[in-house]
């Protein structure tokens, strides 16, 4: 969600900055600013609205070479310049940007408004630079104001911190949202994520919870809070490169990323299979076969995912069940401490999933995490790790790092079963998706179709209507028209009262064991009116088939029906004219609960 960028250079860092949050801006924010330390003071440049306004109200004269800036989605008080990070406490002494919640913010503000702090904003955050100013007053010490303050604190927080009269140190503090380091030839930076850093930085220290400190532009000293010496420090390096965030002529990153899924199921392949045989950590895969109970959480599309990945570990003999999980968390329930856990996220840092975590870890059980982000929160606290290869995933709206999950889950299952049928099948997928690519542009006129209503309805039985549903999701997600997906035998037990004359049905055809009934569902709707479009594959068409796919496995049908589905949602978009890598009210990483 937010995003920080920030850093102690030799040279004027305020454009890379700049650049930086632009670089940031796939995460989804309504706001955002910038501080730069110079000459004894804090110059501040705040917005309502895109970086590219930031960038025209900051003062071009300005050489400074430490900084900090920020992209605000709002959780506490609305979106406004007033509300935009950074904050700054009541006499300027301490500045800071924020990403998380903090919990207990009410009850620290009732406090220092008894004593004599004045507030601004509506934030959370401006409470922790006011803390700061209490504690630095008691102190006179910064790295021991920041201890103490993070000792208050309860909640998630990623914290940049800028004390007025020091232009050679940039501060920050972590818990429960992530926070990287980076190192520079010409300076140390710090981010929320890897990716405003690839220009500058080659090596890596990742922060984790509890942990605070300083960069200066040619250092980096990191405590934890229950030490007093600075903990030993271990750089690391990242396969992300800073050519995967360029758009390399295509309009949007949503396209490029659809078009992207052919590399994605082959460096799957090549990483998790040597021509022979899978190269699965071994214990992995005994781990799950040994497992009572499998059960998957996840959130929005990893959920969707989760649910195929669900059916591949049933036809394997394993007992196994899917959650939201952020129901999960305030609701668990651990069958036995032979439970397996795979925690599905892109990011990494999903705040739910975190939480999720930290609940089992606490039980004893055995977790895998499956993450796109190497170095991730849920990667260091998970038992396994599976990664994703996917690369960077820039558009809000996910697309590749869905068709990475399930390609892998199918790929775990050939593992269990002892098979390597799966690869050859992923291979014939690879094929059809290019095919798929050749051809997008015939699903113009049915997304124009679709653009022009305010209700569109999935149906799809078995793999289909998991597929339906994430769907479903990326046409909601984009153009902001209400879609929902329902099995097709959920028809008559409510859903049909919806359809009236003109309602737009999406059905899906791909296991010949259910066809008829979905086709008599499909007449069900047409009957009251609707407008159907029917996307098979080719061994199960019929004559007004308006889509047909060529015919592959069954279960990997999901991997060519989602492609199908995506490019329906980025036309109907396009047509409409929306922003469709950013679109409204969502962010790509979602950390916070």
């Amino acid at each position: 969600m937010c995003g920080i960028v920030g850093g102690v250079s030799l040279e004027p860092i305020s454009q890379y900055i700049i650049d930086g949050l632009k670089s940031l801006e796939y995460r989804g924010y309504d706001s955002a600013g910038i501080a730069l330390s110079m000459d004894g003071r804090i110059e501040l440049s705040r917005v309502k609205g895109r970086v590219d306004k930031l960038a025209q109200v900051l003062p071009q004269n300005l050489i400074a070479t430490t900084g900090v800036g920020h992209t605000r989605w709002a959780t506490h008080g609305e979106p406004s310049e007033i509300n935009a990070h950074p904050q700054p406490s009541m006499h300027q002494q301490f500045t800071v940007v924020h990403n998380g919640v903090i919990d207990n913010y009410r009850s620290l503000k009732k406090r220092l408004e008894n004593r004599g702090f004045q507030f601004l904003s509506e934030t959370d955050t401006e409470v922790i630079s006011n803390l700061l100013e209490f504690e630095y007053a008691q102190t006179g010490n910064v790295m021991q104001s920041i201890k103490n303050v993070m000792r208050q604190l309860v909640g998630s927080y990623a914290l940049a911190i800028l004390f007025d009269s020091d232009e050679e140190h940039l501060y920050f503090a972590k818990n429960r949202s992530p926070l990287v380091i980076g190192k520079g030839r010409d300076g140390m930076y710090l981010a929320s994520d890897y990716i405003p850093m690839l220009a500058k930085a080659k090596e890596f220290v990742t922060i984790t919870d509890h942990q605070y400190g300083y960069i200066t532009h040619n250092d980096v000293v990191i405590y934890h809070d229950e030490q007093n010496t600075p903990l030993q420090i271990s750089f690391h390096q990242t396969e992300l490169v800073s050519e995967d965030i360029q758009l390399i002529g295509y309009p949007h990153y949503m396209l490029k990323e659809i078009e992207e899924s052919t590399d994605v199921i082959r460096r799957l392949i090549d990483n998790y299979f040597d021509g022979n045989q899978y190269i699965f950590d071994a214990l992995i895969i005994e781990k799950i076969k040994a497992a009572r109970n499998i059960v998957f959480l996840a959130c929005g599309t990893s959920y969707h995912a989760c649910l195929i990945g669900r059916r591949y570990f049933r036809d394997q003999g394993k007992n196994c069940e899917v959650h939201i999980a952020s129901e999960w968390a305030f609701y668990p329930y651990i069958a036995d401490q032979d439970s397996i856990f795979i925690i599905v996220s892109q990011s990494g840092e999903t705040a739910d999933l975190i939480h999720c975590m930290e609940i089992i870890n606490e039980r004893g059980a055995t977790v895998i995490t499956i993450t796109n982000t190497k170095g991730s929160t849920l990667d260091r606290a998970a038992d396994h790790t599976l990664l994703l290869f996917a690369g960077i995933e820039i558009a809000v709206a996910s697309t590749k790092a869905y068709i990475a999950q399930v390609a892998l889950f199918a790929l775990i299952a050939g593992a269990i079963a002892g098979t390597t049928n799966t690869v050859s099948d992923l291979v014939q997928i690879i094929k059809v998706q290019k095919e798929i690519i050749k051809k997008r542009d015939s699903l113009i006129p049915h997304a124009q179709f679709i653009s022009k209503n305010s209700d569109v309805y999935f149906l799809g039985r078995g793999y289909d209507y998991d597929v339906a549903r994430e769907c479903s999701l990326k046409l909601k997600e984009i153009t902001y028209i209400h879609s929902e997906a329902f099995p097709g035998g959920e028809l008559k037990h409510g859903p049909i009262a919806l359809i009236e004359k003109g309602t737009p049905v999406i059905g899906f055809v791909s296991d010949p064991m259910t066809a008829d009934p979905i086709r008599s569902n499909f007449q069900e709707v047409c009957a009251r009116g609707a407008d159907v479009l029917i996307i098979s594959s080719k061994s199960l068409a019929r004559t007004g088939d308006q889509i047909v796919l060529p015919d592959v496995q069954l279960y990997l049908t999901p991997l060519i029906k989602v492609m199908i589905g995506q490019y329906l949602a980025y036309f109907a978009a396009l047509e409409l004219g929306y922003n469709i890598d950013k679109p409204r009210n969502l962010a790509k990483s979602v950390t916070v609960e």
